[in-house]
């Protein structure tokens, strides 16, 4: 089944939406990396790199389903940041709305009836509440900790973020 413009046009969003998040979490990784805070840099490069091959995931998706794939310019990403904190509020705010979007394009594909598209997105969907979930228990880490404010609750906690696998 070949998709509708209107899907075609909503994957490509998505598509160009994820690696704008890659991007925005490789500008994330280099602030972390400018504050000597290896852990936290890395933790975002996996970001980075998992973000990719989302965007990946939606492109061969649509080159499957005999789609044209439209990659868009990126806007610049925000590289500057007053606290850890921020950071990661800033991740979350994205996070939401990558879950706004993947569900815009499930909303969309449903009542177009698209049900292998149906399928492709229920990854995404479980995905994305794992996404949020794991940002905001780091937020709410930072937060117990006070890790702004307490240089060894910083390390600390750095050094933890480190400890993350690339999945």
């Amino acid at each position: 089944m070949k998709l509708t413009k209107k899907t075609e046009k909503l994957l490509n969003d998505q598509v160009n939406m994820e690696l704008g998040a890659a991007y925005q979490y490789q500008a994330m990784a280099a602030y972390f990396e400018s504050l000597g805070l290896e852990g936290f840099a890395k933790w975002m490069d996996n970001q980075a790199k998992e973000e990719i091959e989302h965007s990946r995931k939606f492109y061969d998706y649509l080159l499957s389903r005999n789609g044209k794939v439209v990659l868009e310019a990126l806007g610049k990403p925000k590289g500057n940041f007053k606290t850890v904190k921020e950071v990661f509020e800033d991740s979350l705010k994205h996070e939401q709305s990558v879950t706004k979007s993947i569900e815009a394009i499930y909303e969309n594909v449903r009542k177009e009836k698209d049900y292998g598209a149906e399928v492709f997105l229920n990854w995404f969907v479980s995905e994305q509440e794992e996404e949020e979930e794991t940002v905001q228990k780091i937020i709410d880490k930072i937060t117990l900790l006070n890790v702004d404010k307490d240089s060894v609750a910083l390390y600390m906690f750095d050094k933890e973020m480190g400890e993350r696998t690339e999945e």
